[in-house]
């Protein structure tokens, strides 16, 4: 080929010059060729050494825990970027490597140990392979996760707690081996119901749940989990928590009835709910002079005795005492009412008896005691009023004063008229009766209910006074609202009979309190108005002017009439006659006691406001004390108290007359009535704000026709029953001052 060729001429040259000739004319000397000197062989490349990876440390883990381990390698020359390859590591061990830069000859793992594991202990090897293209190392690398030993914690007994209470409960801990903090928290509270557990040290084995429920908590049974987390599972404490207002019952609602210097054991029942446990009983609230004797009741007793005792010197009068319990955390207070007494059934206080200034007025029934401070305050005392009563009827009269109109009126449908920041009127009220002559009748009333006339006011409390004038314009209202006419409507306040019985309650009241002969025109006009309205055939009043009867306006008319025969003015007895015959037709008792209870028209249904209107008119027309159906009837009313909680009004057009004819009745019945009516009101009653004084007319009968003026006027006519009237049934006595 062409390239051999030239390497070939270039070797030939020197031959053929020679053979020619040419060239050097010296002979030739013969050279020995050179003995070709022996060819070393090319080196093979050198092997590449090893790569080595340092032995590595075995390591445990937690359930859950994370650790880093580190890798160290000799290079040995081996350039570039290792790669780092665990095999055959066990389910639930995570490995996380990162490839080594090539400057660099150390490295790490990420190891995790899922939370689910130990359950059993792992020990599991695990091959690390640290790689350079075709040259690697590798180690075994031993992982281990130990046996979980989890604390727990100890069962715990139900917890009982009354709303508005707190308790602090053990948790003690079974550690088990497990050291270190335990982090519980509360999990699954209930609404109105706080907990926080107090932390636990490394080796603590007890701490504290501290549980408050709320004062407004409902009563019911819960499930509180006290938990932490730890290796990813649930370290708990189920914490059975029961709230109960009242977990055991003293059943001391009771009247009992005492001597001056008498003593008594009293056996009361223990209602056991869910404590069942010893209870310490004591009394607060107790009358002057009268004394009950701490005692104990035993696990599981049933029955309680207390030992009551009255001084020789102890004043006849009754109090609303209360019988205070205590069991562990838990409390109550259960009422029990004390009247001291000497069996007199003509026995009224002297503060009355032996009152100059209201003399004139004493018999049966009698509006007098409302005048004086003194004679008010002993029928307090002797009727079972108190100063938180009082205190909320001054506190209605303020309201009352603060909503009359510069008129004298008051308005039942648009009380808050011109009052600047008054916002006592609700949604409810939307559909109020617009009648004057009404709301201004409820709203003296209350004031003539406290001995308050255009003319005089009980010396104490000094508010009262400053009321006067408030009285004086309304009555002016009303007299200016009264007709004065030749024909029938002579003497009418407003075309509603029940607006007119009222205004003539007001007049007759007012007269008879004031003694004031102007007041004396107005208050006989509108009696001779009322009976005049009288339906001729049925004797009954309704509406409007002689119109068919019903119950309800009947039992107004006859308050009326009552009034005027207190106040000393005539009332003809022919139309109490028709009424009566009326008052028969409406009879709807059951037929051993038909006239126990009264329906709204002749041949309905009875009512429970009515049979109580129906009842208290029967006591106006002569029924003696011991009436049989009389009797039936008040232990009807007696099966319809009062709640004993609650923050609704309620059926106070009920209340209103059921109390006054408790009242005419007296004895425990009245004793136990007026105990849940009168705090009943106090608890109802509006406690802030522009509403301060008066009550919610929603919920009540007859609230959405009266609205907040009726509710309240009714309301404080009915906290003032001990003074307003006397009984009734009892002689009234005269004596010295």
């Amino acid at each position: 080929m062409k390239g051999s060729g030239v390497v070939w001429s270039a070797f030939l040259v020197p031959i053929l010059l020679l053979n020619s000739g040419c060239g050097d004319p010296s002979p030739p000397v013969a050279e020995t060729p050179a003995e070709p000197s022996p060819k070393t062989p090319p080196r093979p490349p050198a092997a590449p050494r090893p790569l080595e990876l340092a032995e590595i440390e075995p390591i445990a883990l937690d359930p859950g825990a994370e650790a880093s381990v580190g890798l160290k390698l000799e290079r040995n020359g081996n350039e570039g970027v290792i790669d780092v390859i665990v095999e055959g590591a066990a389910e639930g061990i995570a490995v996380a490597a990162d490839p080594i830069a090539a400057d660099k000859s150390e490295g790490q793992l990420l190891l995790t140990a899922a939370a689910s594991l130990g359950e059993e202990a792992l020990d599991a090897p695990l091959q690390v392979i640290a790689k350079i293209g075709d040259l690697k190392a590798e180690r075994t690398l031993r992982v281990s996760v130990p046996k979980v030993n989890l604390p727990s914690v100890q069962p715990v007994a139900e917890v009982v707690l009354q709303p508005g209470t707190a308790a602090r409960v053990g948790l003690k801990l079974d550690r088990r081996g497990f050291t270190g903090p335990l982090n519980l928290v509360a999990e699954d509270v209930p609404a109105k119901v706080t907990c926080k557990v107090a932390p636990v040290g490394d080796t603590a084995d007890e701490t504290e749940l501290e549980i408050a429920v709320d004062a407004g908590a409902p009563d019911g049974e819960h499930k509180i989990l006290a938990a932490a987390t730890l290796f990813g599972r649930q370290v708990a404490a189920e914490v059975p928590l029961k709230i109960e207002s009242r977990p055991y019952r003293v059943e001391s609602f009771r009247v009992v009835t005492i001597a001056p210097g008498e003593s008594q054991r009293v056996e009361m029942p223990i209602e056991r709910r869910s404590y069942k446990g010893a209870i310490d009983l004591a009394a607060t609230g107790l009358p002057a002079g009268v004394q009950i004797k701490r005692a104990r009741v035993a696990d599981d007793q049933a029955t309680a005795v207390l030992e009551i005792a009255a001084d020789a010197g102890a004043a006849q009068r009754v109090a609303s005492s209360q019988v205070v319990s205590k069991a562990g955390n838990l409390s109550g207070a259960d009422p029990i009412v004390i009247r001291i007494s000497e069996g007199d059934d003509m026995y009224l206080p002297p503060g009355v008896t032996g009152n100059p200034e209201i003399a004139p007025l004493l018999r049966r029934g009698s509006i007098g005691g409302r005048l004086t401070a003194e004679s008010k305050q002993a029928l307090l005392d002797f009727y079972g009023g108190t100063p938180e009563s009082e205190a909320a009827v001054m506190r209605g009269l303020k309201w009352l004063a603060a909503h009359q109109q510069p008129d004298g009126s008051w308005s039942l449908k648009d009380y808050p008229r011109g009052i600047e920041g008054c916002d006592c009127k609700i949604p409810f009220e939307e559909n109020l009766d617009d009648n004057d002559p009404a709301g201004t009748a409820f709203g003296i009333l209350p004031f003539l209910g406290a001995g308050v006339t255009h003319n005089r006011a009980p010396a104490s409390p000094p508010e009262l006074a400053t009321y006067k004038e408030v009285v004086e314009k309304g009555l002016v209202f009303l007299a200016k609202n009264q007709t004065r006419s030749t024909d029938k409507k002579d003497g009418r306040f407003h075309e509603n009979m029940y607006a007119h019985a009222l205004g003539t309650i007001a007049f007759c009241e007012a007269f008879g309190l004031s003694g004031d002969k102007r007041l004396q025109i107005n208050a006989q006009l509108a009696i001779k108005y009322l009976l005049a309205a009288q339906h001729d055939q049925g004797g009954g009043w309704r509406y409007r002017s002689g119109q068919e009867g019903d119950m309800s306006v009947t039992g107004w008319v006859f308050l009326a009439i009552r009034s005027a025969q207190l106040a000393g003015l005539m009332v003809d007895r022919a139309p109490l006659v028709r009424a009566e015959r009326f008052v028969n037709s409406c009879a709807a008792g059951p037929e051993a006691a038909k006239m126990s209870r009264y329906a709204y028209l002749p041949g309905q249904e009875p009512r429970l406001s009515l049979s109580a209107a129906g009842l208290l008119t029967r006591q106006y027309l002569g029924w003696r004390k011991d009436e049989p159906d009389l009797v039936v009837g008040a232990s009807y009313l007696m099966e319809n108290l009062p709640p004993e909680k609650g923050g609704s009004l309620g059926a106070i057009y009920y209340y209103y007359y059921a109390t006054q004819v408790l009242h005419h009745m007296e004895g425990p019945n009245f004793d136990l009535w007026n105990h849940r009516i009168r705090e009943h009101l106090i608890r109802t009653q509006e406690k802030s704000g522009h509403k301060a004084g008066s009550w919610s007319p929603q919920g009540t009968d007859q609230g959405h026709r009266g609205g907040r003026l009726y509710a309240t006027s009714m309301a404080l006519m009915t906290l003032q029953v001990y003074y307003r009237h006397l009984p009734m049934y009892r002689p009234v006595r005269r004596t010295g001052a």
